[in-house]
């Protein structure tokens, strides 16, 4: 079963409790961490982290396991292989999902005004000309680049899989021999995108 936890970022926290929360981790995600300039970004991976833990707890699982923390050599992150979580943020929210068996890739973004002429050559020929006949319109455009980016997250590629070769127009696609079902949902001004093996 797939599950989703989500958090609104809505007051932001100040130098010193991101310290304070920063040192209740493994050394590898506080150095991880604390490369990020902004605290809005600190805050960002703070609050996925939380989900994550809270995802553990709800599952039975020992929150220490978050020390298990690690990454593919794609830079998806995993604790152990009979769990799968994928988190994303954009602006003030932070999604994760979260599943015991099977894969999982998530991906949310801000719904905004934005040029999709340049994002061309990262669209299958079938999903340029759906986002032509519909004028550009920005919540299409989202709706397929969030299937994009989750489906590669969950096959565990991420920004190393060429978005080109494969289209999210339908709500099941394969990509590398594996099945994925993609679900879509606007909330917010937010679009977010779930790509998994399960079943949701």
């Amino acid at each position: 079963m797939v599950e989703i936890y989500k958090k609104n970022i809505s007051i932001p926290i100040s130098n010193e409790e991101i310290r304070l929360k920063l040192l209740l981790l493994p050394i590898q995600l506080q150095n991880k961490i604390s490369k990020y300039s902004s605290n809005e970004k600190k805050q960002q991976r703070l609050d996925g982290l939380a989900l994550l833990s809270d995802a553990l707890k709800k599952n039975n699982r020992d929150e220490k396991d978050i020390f298990l923390f690690s990454y593919n050599n794609f830079g998806k992150p995993f604790i152990s292989t009979d769990i799968d979580f994928s988190i994303s943020y954009s602006g003030t929210a932070v999604i994760l999902g979260f599943v015991k068996k099977g894969i999982i890739g998530v991906d949310i973004e801000q719904i905004r005004p934005i040029d999709c002429k340049q994002f061309k050559d990262y669209f299958t020929r079938n999903e340029w000309d759906f986002l032509t006949q519909n004028r550009y319109n920005n919540v299409h455009f989202f709706r397929l680049w969030t299937r994009k980016e989750a489906a590669a997250k969950a096959i565990g590629k991420g920004a190393f899989l060429d978005f080109n070769l494969f289209d999210v127009l339908e709500n099941t696609i394969m990509i590398e021999g594996v099945n994925l079902k993609l679900t879509t949902e606007l909330e917010g001004g937010f679009c977010y995108s779930i790509a998994t093996s399960q079943e949701q």
